[in-house]
């Protein structure tokens, strides 16, 4: 076999092919993450507060593929408070917003999540209907009184189950939200089937290279003739 590569096209694949293994390995990386994850037990903790009336607020939010609005209620815990979902509405459209017209007591169990934040993509929030395209806590506390905005956590807590509302009737549900798996939008496959294109992209990237060297002449195997 004689093999004579051109050596800037040899240059610009061979940096191209080690780009997209990378992407592939990094997306292999996050799939076995993801698979981990689903069989970690969540990290549970317990909180106990008053749901305090009129800071009901309403969050557009997915899971997996899924369109749904949330009530999240502002907890007040003492010297901190926090917005904690109650509900969720699997649909496009939100939903009436749940009453709240006297403070109750709130305890549940849950985990700890750090806030999400708006994208280029996502729709503009309504603060005056109390609607958000994203569950940031530092927003939703921009329309409540000062003394409470003070002191709402930048986190988010989940409990660990919500009230189903688009059904005939409300019942409670896991909330998806508690499952390590879900936190991203992604699902385990979804980075499996990314990474087998990405190492896809770079065999035939390597395919082509060498296509071409051979249609060229600059790649002879033995017993094949010139062009």
């Amino acid at each position: 076999m004689t093999f004579k590569p051109y050596p800037l096209l040899t240059l610009f694949a061979a940096i191209s092919v080690v780009i997209l293994v990378m992407f592939g390995n990094w997306q292999w990386a996050k799939y076995e993450a993801r698979l981990a994850a689903a069989g970690e037990e969540p990290a549970w903790t317990t909180v106990s507060g008053t749901r305090v009336p009129g800071t009901v607020r309403q969050v557009y939010t997915l899971t997996g593929a899924d369109a749904a609005w949330r009530d999240a209620v502002l907890v007040d815990l003492g010297e901190t408070a926090v917005f904690v979902p109650q509900t969720i509405h699997y649909s496009m459209d939100a939903p009436p917003p749940s009453a709240l017209e006297a403070p109750q007591a709130f305890t549940a169990r849950g985990i700890w999540h750090e806030a999400s934040h708006r994208n280029a993509f996502s729709t503009p929030d309504d603060p005056a209907a109390g609607k958000f395209s994203a569950f940031d806590p530092a927003e939703l506390a921009k329309t409540l009184p000062r003394d409470l905005a003070a002191k709402t956590d930048p986190r988010v807590f989940e409990p660990e189950t919500l009230v189903r509302t688009d059904g005939a009737s409300p019942e409670p549900v896991n909330n998806p939200f508690v499952q390590p798996e879900l936190e991203s939008r992604l699902t385990p496959e979804r980075h499996f089937g990314y990474a087998l294109t990405w190492w896809g992209l770079a065999i035939g990237l390597i395919g082509v290279y060498l296509a071409l060297h051979h249609q060229r002449g600059r790649l002879r195997f033995r017993g094949t003739q010139n062009p």
